[in-house]
């Protein structure tokens, strides 16, 4: 994490992490002036499907981003020790080729790896990973480095408020 990235999800870093989120990467952005990211709070960006889902997972929330403050959601998954890191921070979200995008992740692995080391995470926090291609290209070696911690499968939610990733959410919590 670095630059603009880190600045916005520092904002909203828990004191503890109770659920580590692992996307694939933030997606890109013509111009850095709508920096579209999950943690960016100023955003009036309509496509917030990661947020609106994982608000509605964990706090039972419909998020709209025309309608409502991003702040406050984000400040409420903080206070429930929710907290979102990417694979990489290179957008890689347009590259079609899967084994391409795939080789992204895993050559960025060692970042992520020292990013997670270096987060509050609290004794037997969650590690969830929320993209097909994180799981594919990185599942493995995270379940290795990080066996102290339970890790989960989830994948990323098919569009707004997705009830299918929120009784995926749903059940990881409750274990």
């Amino acid at each position: 994490m670095n630059g603009a990235y880190k600045e916005y999800a520092i904002r909203f870093l828990p004191d503890e992490i109770r659920y580590l989120l692992i996307g694939e990467s933030p997606p890109f952005t013509p111009s850095q002036e709508n920096l579209r990211y999950f943690y960016n709070y100023k955003s009036r960006s309509g496509r917030q499907i990661l947020l609106s889902s994982v608000s509605f997972s964990f706090l039972d929330k419909k998020f709209y981003s025309k309608r409502d403050n991003r702040e406050v959601y984000l400040e409420e998954l903080m206070k429930e020790g929710v907290f979102l890191l990417d694979a990489t921070y290179e957008p890689i979200n347009q590259i079609k080729d899967k084994k391409l995008r795939r080789s992204e992740i895993i050559s960025a692995y060692p970042q992520l790896k020292k990013n997670i080391n270096d987060l509050p995470m609290k004794e037997g926090a969650k590690i969830l990973l929320i993209h097909r291609n994180v799981i594919e290209a990185i599942g493995g070696a995270l379940r290795e480095d990080f066996a102290n911690y339970k890790i989960y499968d989830i994948a990323f939610p098919r569009y707004h408020n997705d009830e299918e990733f929120k009784s995926r959410i749903k059940r990881v919590v409750e274990k």
